[in-house]
């Protein structure tokens, strides 16, 4: 996906956000669609397969979309688009912290390694404190999870599980070689 198409995609769903009166959202989509075009800005994210990347990265147009619909499904099905929100956010935002670091981090002469191991940490981090910060909007305990918002850490924990996953398989295959690899 080109940037140009990104910003098609985002800016329909600018439209969508302030039809619906979801402006709530709007940050969201401000902050994503910010750091998309700053990555678009550096030669050495395209160099690589940045089209891809950009595709993965405008995938958060799917959870916005899911927020601001105006029908609900059954009990079960909404908690499984919630999990798979969460799921692909945990990816997907994992992906971007590794691209990141690669690119501004290269002063540290950081690994690949270094690199999945501080975007694992960031990512669930940082989704501790926003359940964190929901409880505090919701009045609640700060420190006292309710269930769903364990559901959400456990959720966003395997999302960054299985970037671990793509991550230590990749650094494998580069530096063993895909006819060595062995489980």
């Amino acid at each position: 996906m080109t940037i140009a198409q990104a910003r098609t995609i985002n800016s329909l769903l600018a439209i969508i956000l302030v039809v619906t009166n979801h402006l709530v959202y709007g940050w969201y989509l401000v902050t994503m669609h910010l750091s998309l075009e700053l990555l678009n800005r550096q030669h050495k994210y395209l160099q690589h397969s940045y089209k891809l990347y950009n595709g993965i990265f405008v995938l958060y147009t799917g959870v916005l979309l899911a927020r601001v619909r105006r029908f609900h499904f059954n009990n079960n099905t909404e908690w499984l688009i919630n999990c798979t929100e969460h799921f692909l956010f945990g990816v997907v935002i994992c992906i971007k912290i590794y691209i990141y670091t690669a690119l501004f981090g290269s002063r540290c002469h950081l690994s690949r390694q270094q690199r999945g191991v501080i975007a694992f940490t960031v990512f669930n981090l940082v989704g501790v404190f926003n359940e964190v910060f929901q409880n505090e909007l919701a009045q609640r305990e700060l420190f006292i999870l309710i269930p769903d918002s364990i559901k959400d850490i456990q959720v966003n924990l395997m999302g960054s599980l299985v970037f671990g996953a793509v991550v230590w398989g990749r650094i494998s295959w580069i530096k063993y070689g895909r006819n060595n690899i062995t489980l």
